[in-house]
């Protein structure tokens, strides 16, 4: 997640993407920071929503962390979820690199 999707998760504001295939599927997803405890990952109709609590949003946005872990259980396994912040590109083309991503000197734990 860049600079901007941090911030707004942290201010209660939910990232919602998708990507298109062909033949008119779509897969979507959404990440919400909510006033709760544990995280929630649930999958429904091609729609993928992951919860986490607001307090850990809260931390992890205002630190120089790179992500957050989270280990769910999942019918007899576990659901590992990584959510990171987008380190800034320092060799691909330029037109793919993103104004709003992380400095590279922020800490990897």
């Amino acid at each position: 997640m860049n600079r901007r999707e941090v911030e707004n998760l942290s201010t209660g504001l939910p990232l919602k993407e998708y990507v298109d295939f062909p033949g008119k599927s779509r897969f979507a997803y959404t990440l919400e920071s909510v006033p709760s405890d544990v995280p929630l990952a649930e999958f429904r109709e091609g729609t993928l929503r992951i919860v986490i609590p607001a307090a850990n949003v809260r931390d992890w946005a205002s630190t120089d962390a790179i992500g957050m872990y989270f280990e769910l259980a999942a019918s007899g396994s576990l659901l590992k979820l990584a959510i990171e912040k987008d380190l800034e590109c320092v060799d691909g083309p330029l037109d793919e690199r993103d104004p709003d991503a992380f400095p590279r000197s922020v800490k990897s734990c």
